[in-house]
């Protein structure tokens, strides 16, 4: 008789351990399968020269539209008098290089204006080697 109560102790505790199943635990194993159907499927068809070769026009032709579609909007923005986004890219490096031109200039400026306000009390005084005119001690009419 011990026995069985070991195995029905055994049976609640494996159904213990088991959660009942929902919606949610329905949807996340849907889509599992759905992931694992899909990257078998992708892999056979990468595996496939065909395949290969498809995606290579592809791509190709996405690349090309790309380049004419730009190359018709420089067009349309250059007939409407407009700046294109390499005018724009080229003025802020331009700027960028102004400015840093600037800080430059600023940096020397401030430098040239310590080194030009030495105190004056420590600077030796120029001697004076002009003298005066001579006075008359004659009275004049």
């Amino acid at each position: 008789m011990s026995e069985k109560a070991e195995s029905k102790s055994e049976k609640a505790g494996a159904k213990k351990d088991e959660r009942p199943k929902g919606p949610l635990d329905a949807f996340r194993d849907l889509v599992g399968q759905w992931e694992r159907g899909v990257n078998q499927i992708a892999n056979e068809a990468m595996g496939n020269e065909q395949f290969s070769r498809l995606m290579h026009g592809a791509t190709s032709a996405a690349a090309g539209a790309k380049a004419g579609l730009g190359d018709a909007m420089e067009r349309y923005l250059a007939t409407m008098n407009l700046p294109s986004r390499a005018d724009i890219t080229s003025i802020g490096e331009r700027l960028q290089a102004i400015e840093a031109q600037l800080n430059r200039l600023t940096e020397i400026v401030s430098t040239m204006a310590t080194v030009d306000t030495a105190p004056a009390s420590l600077a030796p005084k120029p001697k004076r080697t002009r003298k005066p005119p001579a006075r008359n001690s004659g009275a004049k009419p």
